[in-house]
């Protein structure tokens, strides 16, 4: 699993850039809105002095996933994830994987957020609906570079939940499809899970110490 970096990094400094912009000729709806809606609140909460304090930061985490989990989907991105395999696995399984999956796309963003320091720039630039689903398009601007981020979301109990996140024109969703089927070959799906909960610990683990009180000078 070595692109996965690459994607959540893309997805969060497309996401907290304390200030977004929305391009000159932008089709801009309600689903749009709902991606701002978290990003305002993921800002909000790292902005806070009191969640700054140190013997805040594994509360604060759990807010920040808490936050983003009401946004993301991840129970659709673990099942389009995993493609036809989802539908072998029994409702047990399929529960340990999502947690499993969700805890890896979690920690990774939170990982990033934690050493941000900010400098990106992001527009939103339009939005195209077709019935409960829609594509919010972004452009994220560093001034060296740009990276064009869409967001796939669904209607879902009235409210829009990103499913796939396509950095560039490659889906997260088609990435980890395509890991999971080659671990998937040679593996078992115990293991495949398995393989998750490490990675998840691994990525939390690697979270330098000091980041935060980085962040705040």
């Amino acid at each position: 699993m070595q692109r996965y970096k690459t994607f959540w990094a893309a997805i969060l400094i497309g996401g907290l850039v304390g200030g977004g912009e929305f391009g000159a000729t932008a089709a801009v709806g309600p689903a749009t809105e709902a991606v701002r809606k978290t990003v305002d609140e993921v800002i909000r909460i790292l902005e806070d002095p009191e969640w700054k304090k140190p013997e805040k930061k594994e509360e604060r985490r759990k807010l920040l996933e808490q936050t983003i989990a009401q946004r993301f989907n991840f129970l659709e991105m673990s099942r389009r994830s995993l493609g036809a395999e989802w539908n072998k696995r029994t409702p047990e399984e399929q529960k340990d994987f999502a947690a499993s999956f969700q805890t890896l796309l979690a920690n990774t963003y939170l990982g990033r957020i934690e050493t941000y320091s900010g400098g990106e720039k992001v527009q939103y630039l339009k939005e195209i609906v077709d019935g409960e689903y829609a594509d919010v398009y972004t452009k994220l601007d560093n001034g060296k570079m740009t990276v064009d981020i869409m967001y796939k979301m669904e209607m879902a109990s009235g409210d829009w939940r990103v499913y796939d996140v396509v950095v560039e024109g490659t889906g997260l969703v088609q990435n980890y499809r395509e890991q999971f089927k080659r671990i998937l070959r040679k593996d078992s799906f115990a293991e495949l899970t398995k393989q998750l909960r490490d990675k998840a610990e691994h990525v939390k683990a690697s979270v330098p110490a000091g980041a935060d009180s980085a962040r705040s000078r």
